[in-house]
Parts: structure tokens; sequence; C-alpha cells
């Protein structure tokens, strides 16, 4: 009856969406590209955080944003340092071939920050 109008997104956070955000091959793709964005564009891991940030939520993160995203890159810098064939297959993962000047270990690792940093809500969403 075009009586209402909606201005506003409703707020979905399901569990499904960040599942799927997360596990599909074309988003796990992109967070493997955004990885190696993220390691080509800075020489150390805290102007690489802010990097990314700014790239994704074109704001600076907050000093715990930070360090919970520091922590998850140290995490799985040592899961993948103990396993690499996790590391080669997740960033093995989608259309496009890994990049062989990368080590395998380091890109998984950023791969996955990338993941974490494109599943937000604030990034999802979009205010």
């Amino acid at each position: 009856s075009r009586e209402e109008c909606t201005a506003e997104r409703p707020r979905s956070n399901i569990p499904q969406q960040a599942l799927v955000l997360l596990n599909d091959p074309v988003f796990v793709e992109a967070a493997r590209a955004f990885g190696e964005r993220i390691v080509r564009e800075n020489k150390d891991d805290t102007a690489r955080l802010e990097w990314a940030f700014r790239e994704v939520l074109t704001r600076k993160p907050r000093a715990k944003e930070t360090t919970i995203l520091a922590k998850l890159l140290e995490t799985q810098k040592a899961r993948y340092q103990k396993d690499e064939v996790a590391a080669k297959t997740l960033i093995s993962t989608g259309a496009s071939p890994p990049p062989t000047d990368l080590k395998p270990v380091e890109l998984a690792a950023w791969t996955t920050v990338g993941r974490a940093i494109l599943n937000l809500y604030e990034t999802t969403a979009r205010f």
C-alpha cells in the first residue's frame, strides 16, 4: 500500500549468517585475498592490524580490538606453525591459486584475522 517506509535494515546476526560468512568457500577465498593484501601493504603486525581495520571499517581500531586481534593472530600463527598442512589447506580454498611468494603459515594466520574482521557486524551492516 506504500503507506510505510523502512529506512533502516533490520539487524540480523543469526548463527547461520555467521557460519556462512566464516565458512563459505567464496568468503574464505575473499579473506585470503584480503590477508594477502594485509601482508603486502605493511611490514609489522601492528601496522598491518591498523591498516586492515581502516581498509574495512574506515576507522582506527580501539585498543581492545587491537589486543583481541593481536592475540588471535598469535594463536593462529602458533596453530599453523604446528600444522602447516592445515595452513596450506586453508589458503588453497577457492578457485584462485594461493600466492607462492608468501609463507603459508603467515598467510593462513592473516586469512583468519581477515575472516574475523570481515565477519564483524559493523562490517556486514554498514551503518
